[in-house]
């Protein structure tokens, strides 16, 4: 009895060996493409919110380069895009229309913050973030992001949340 107990435990956990080593992990100790080392997802998160941020266009250029993978995406309640330039487009646009707005002159209390810890495993990672609530910016947005990390650490899918915000202007 002892013995089949044994084997079934063996096979259960080789099974389990299988499952789990097809499971995609990122290691920032090892770099997976030549020549490029694999992104902290820390870093990765700091980025995410400085992008967002950013309103010099060739700076944004560059961060969404260095942070998203060539087909990483973006996809929310009011805004999506697929590729650099299609997420830059949006980030601008979020900035210029709705999300981040500032008049002339204005001085930009509109700025995304970190609001949570870094919750990740394997290659998956969540996190929240806040808009406004200042004096410049009374009004408060709060949103979550999950995402999954392409295999050199950089964002492939970022879905974003709306989790509190000001009420909309009835039409």
């Amino acid at each position: 009895m002892q013995r089949r107990t044994v084997l079934t435990a063996m096979v259960v956990t080789a099974a389990g060996l299988r499952v789990a080593s097809s499971l995609q992990r990122v290691d920032a100790a090892e770099p997976v493409n030549p020549g490029r080392t694999v992104m902290d997802i820390n870093q990765a998160v700091v980025n995410y919110i400085a992008i967002w941020n950013e309103r010099d266009a060739e700076r944004r250029r560059a961060l969404i380069a260095q942070t998203w993978s060539e087909d990483g995406s973006y996809v929310g309640p009011s805004r999506d895009g697929v590729g650099h330039d299609a997420i830059d487009a949006m980030i601008a646009n979020a900035q210029q229309r709705s999300v981040l707005p500032l008049a002339q002159g204005q001085s930009p209390g509109w700025r995304m913050s970190l609001a949570s810890g870094i919750d990740t495993h394997h290659n998956y990672v969540r996190f929240s973030w806040t808009v406004g609530g200042t004096a410049d910016a009374p009004l408060y947005t709060k949103g979550t992001v999950f995402a999954i990390l392409a295999a050199d650490g950089r964002l492939k899918s970022v879905i974003g949340f709306t989790d509190a915000g000001p009420a909309r202007a009835p039409k």
